[in-house]
């Protein structure tokens, strides 16, 4: 942090640094200078030795904190030993600080990895701060005249400014009414920003200024036009790489397996990857699992533990625990979550700390990247009807009746169908009004058309003027929210998770596709099942059903409703200058055991009204 007037509470900037002691159990430090403070919890994960202990100082003129990894750290080492840089320590801290000494702020263009890091810079008097291309890791910041206070966490930067939390109310209706969160670089508290994935922020200290950049943005990829079999060839080649980086650690590493395509392709291509090396590495892999058949994986869970050697934990998530594990869940979170699937994620990596792991492969990114969403049929299939390619338009619906029709996942041919045709051929203003007469989709909510309109306002619609388009706009209003959890969930238990399909060589070859390379045949995903064939069973390389990463949610609702009742009642009361709670539990009450599936607007009424107890917000009236 930095104050101008130089009065840092040194108590209290130490209490900030102890209070997420899990994110690093292994080390911590702190360091003063005038109005400059620096503080670090470190997690060790290359090169256990207090070699990489931080603040990490370089030169006699950096001081830097870093949280993540770069992974191609030991390739920039040797490019810079080259340059006549010598280095003292193993670490990927030092490699990275040197990197921004040789090449100063555009040292991020030569990152693969996932980062937030702040460098002190005593000559230029600057604090550069970054976060890596996605935002998997996380940076958050408060900024006045007098001073700015940067944290890994909400709760760092309260406890540090010692000053009652207020709710940001915009950000707070359009989390309640469409469940969007973390896709702005504001937050649910009014005065904490977040710097935004792809960005960097550099305070000048003699004036207390500071500007942001953006050094990186997906969307500036070129389509690239090889074939189709090459295509496949690039996906499998950048893919194993990407797996084979986040393999490396001096700890134990092991992989989140739900039975999906996306986590089976990390699990299996890892496996792969070890086999070859000859080495014998034990794998554990930790699932969520359910009794109900109809949220329940372990059939192709068993598939890849048959298929490969590894060990499989499963977890059963009780309902019984939800209420019980609630606040403590919300406080690791620093704001409300959208459903319970990120309860059960929670004890899916609390199992996994049981089992001694210290890193775990997860699978984010992948449906978003690859077209993995039922939503981007109608988008695709409006794109073929634009630009009336008729023939592929009506293979690829025959494709997609043909293989869904006895899916869990399928939406009718016709819904589809009337999608694409509004999508590819009512204006986009046309749509904006046609929302606004309807009430924005969301009339059968139980809000006021105000509060509707106030949460819509400025929200942009998806664009589906294209499949990439589309893509990019999943990346950023879902994609953020799921690393915000894998985060937190992950760092709770002093875990550190890394996310093989954000790799950005990978993300970036992805993206260069064409979109009959992501559905074909229609099937999603085309261009990794069949460039994985051989390396998944045909089971789920072939598999057409699709639950996401689910809970019985709506059951547990349904057969428990007087309790999520009570907590209902008790959430409207904490958001009752936000929301009507009487229009709500009417809603609520007219609904009895019959809430819908994929309907999470009870629980992200309850998660809310449980946020703001926990972190005791205030409204404005």
């Amino acid at each position: 942090m930095f104050r101008k007037d130089q009065k840092i509470n040194k108590e209290i900037f130490e209490q900030m640094v102890d209070i997420v002691t899990y994110r690093g159990p292994d080390d911590r430090g702190s360091w003063y200078d005038g109005g400059v403070a620096l503080g670090h919890r470190r997690l060790a994960i290359f090169d256990l030795s207090r070699d990489g202990h931080q603040p990490f100082f370089y030169r006699d003129r950096y001081v830097m904190v870093y949280n993540g990894e770069i992974y191609n750290f030991r390739e920039l080492k040797e490019r810079l030993q080259k340059k006549g840089y010598d280095f003292t320590t193993k670490t990927d801290t030092e490699v990275l600080i040197a990197m921004y000494d040789c090449f100063g702020k555009d040292c991020v263009n030569y990152l693969n990895g996932m980062w937030s890091f702040a460098i002190y810079d005593k000559k230029r008097q600057t604090i550069f701060c970054s976060r890596d291309r996605f935002g998997i890791k996380p940076f958050y910041y408060y900024y006045s005249e007098q001073e700015f206070i940067f944290a890994s966490e909400i709760k760092q930067i309260l406890l540090m400014r010692q000053k009652e939390a207020y709710a940001n109310r915009q950000r707070l209706l359009e989390y309640l009414v469409l469940g969007d969160l973390d896709y702005t670089e504001e937050t649910l508290f009014r005065d904490v920003k977040q710097l935004r994935g792809g960005h960097c922020l550099t305070l000048h200290i003699e004036t207390g200024k500071y500007e942001l950049e953006q050094y990186y943005d997906l969307g500036r990829t070129r389509t690239d036009k090889k074939n189709y079999q090459a295509a496949c060839g690039e996906f499998k080649k950048r893919f194993e790489r990407s797996v084979s980086l986040r393999l490396q650690a001096d700890v134990p590493v092991g992989y989140c397996l739900s039975g999906g395509l996306d986590s089976s392709a990390i699990v299996c291509m890892a496996d792969s990857i070890i086999a070859k090396s000859g080495k014998e590495v034990e794998q554990h892999t930790i699932s969520s699992c359910f009794e109900d058949k109809a949220y329940d994986e372990q059939e192709y869970i068993d598939e890849v533990v048959r298929h490969t050697r590894v060990t499989a934990h499963k977890v059963f998530t009780k309902e019984q625990d939800l209420f019980a594990d609630l606040d403590k869940i919300i406080w690791h979170m620093d704001e409300p979550f959208s459903s319970t699937s990120i309860f059960a994620q929670w004890h899916v990596f609390q199992n996994a700390r049981a089992q001694n792991l210290t890193v775990m492969l997860d699978g984010q990114g992948a449906d978003e990247q690859l077209a993995g969403y039922t939503g981007f049929y109608s988008v695709i299939f409006a794109y073929y009807l634009r630009r009336f390619r008729l023939i592929r338009f009506g293979k690829e619906l025959w494709y997609y009746c043909r293989g869904r029709r006895a899916s869990e996942s399928y939406v009718s041919a016709k819904d589809v169908i009337l999608n694409a045709v509004v999508s590819a051929f009512v204006p986009n203003k046309l749509k904006m009004i046609l929302k606004r007469k309807l009430g924005y989709g969301y009339d059968g909510l139980p809000f006021s058309q105000e509060l509707i309109e106030q949460a819509v306002k400025g929200r942009e619609i998806y664009r589906v003027d294209s499949p990439r388009a589309y893509s990019l706009d999943h990346m950023k209003y879902s994609m953020s929210s799921l690393l915000h959890y894998e985060d937190r969930n992950s760092m709770a238990h002093s875990i550190e998770s890394r996310v093989p399909f954000l790799d950005y060589r990978l993300a970036e070859s992805i993206y260069s596709m064409p979109v009959h390379y992501k559905i074909r045949k229609g099937m999603t995903k085309a261009v990794m099942r069949d460039a994985l064939n051989g390396i998944l069973p045909d089971k789920i390389r072939n598999r057409v059903s699709k639950l996401g990463f689910v809970t019985p949610e709506e059951k547990w609702i349904n057969e428990n409703f007087e309790q999520f009742r009570e907590q209902l009642a008790r959430a409207c009361e904490q958001l009752k200058t936000v929301i009507d709670g009487g229009r709500v539990m009417k809603w609520f009450d007219e609904s009895k055991g019959e809430i819908k599936r994929g309907n999470y607007l009870p629980w992200r009424i309850i998660c809310a009204g449980r946020w703001a107890e926990v972190f005791d917000v205030k409204f404005d009236s």
